[in-house]
């Protein structure tokens, strides 16, 4: 009785490894033709100091979620990311993709807040304190952004290198939309300090943990490497210019 149950404990452990290996298998395969496709409709070429400089726009949320800064080819499962845009922005063709990026470029979402900006309040200046603590600035800093609208722009850099990597709309158009959102951001912003701080208000305001994003911020924002690491491109607003 003993000896055929550890047949069967056995049979069960050697029919889970060779699942996992087939899976794997499966993985590797859907990951490689994923790749392929995305390759066919990639120019190839390196990227130019500009494209670099449109790319440093979505800074903070490519190195928040472990994306290369200056990175343009994808680099883990596809699946992922497409079940992220049709989950949390309910993106599942290049229509959809499109409209809600329009949506973002024209700061639909951060425009909402600007009445918050008019007058002081407690929350307001709760909101800007924290900012300010967690990245290492005076309060007067943080106090002179009047407007949310890197949070739209941080986004659609970063909503249309995902897009781009899902097919949904080519490498020119991430690039031209890139562009757009660099040109807003030229025209309503200062510097990165700035653009920095009006990301976090309108992260904050929408109702996010700053907790959550305020380390990678404060690295990017001053060019820190985390503890025991060095990260690629941190200084990346070191190397390109705001404006």
């Amino acid at each position: 009785m003993n000896t055929n149950i550890y047949f069967i404990i056995g049979g069960v452990a050697i029919a889970f490894i060779i699942y996992m290996v087939v899976l794997q298998n499966m993985m590797k395969k859907r990951k490689a033709q994923q790749l392929e496709n995305f390759n066919s409709n990639h120019s190839g070429n390196p990227l130019t100091e500009e494209q670099k400089r449109l790319l440093t726009f979505g800074a903070i949320l490519f190195y928040h979620r472990g994306e290369k800064i200056l990175g343009i080819s994808p680099e883990g499962n596809l699946d992922v990311i497409t079940y992220g845009l049709k989950q949390q922005w309910e993106i599942s063709n290049s229509e959809e993709a499109k409209e809600t990026l329009n949506d973002l470029l024209m700061l639909q979402r951060s425009t909402e807040f600007e009445p918050l900006f008019q007058q002081s309040s407690p929350e307001l200046s709760k909101i800007q304190k924290n900012i300010a603590k967690g990245l290492g600035l005076d309060l007067a800093i943080v106090e002179q952004t009047k407007s949310a609208f890197a949070w739209d722009i941080c986004r659609a850099v970063s909503l249309a290198k995902w897009c781009y990597w899902c097919g949904y709309i080519t490498e020119t158009e991430t690039f031209s939309i890139m562009e757009q959102a660099a040109k807003t951001a030229n025209q309503l912003g200062q510097n990165w300090t700035d653009y920095t701080v009006s990301f976090l208000l309108g992260r904050t305001i929408q109702g996010f943990d700053l907790d959550d994003v305020i380390i990678t911020t404060k690295q990017i924002l001053h060019s820190q490497n985390p503890a025991l690491r060095k990260m690629e491109d941190i200084d990346v607003y070191q190397k390109y210019s705001f404006k």
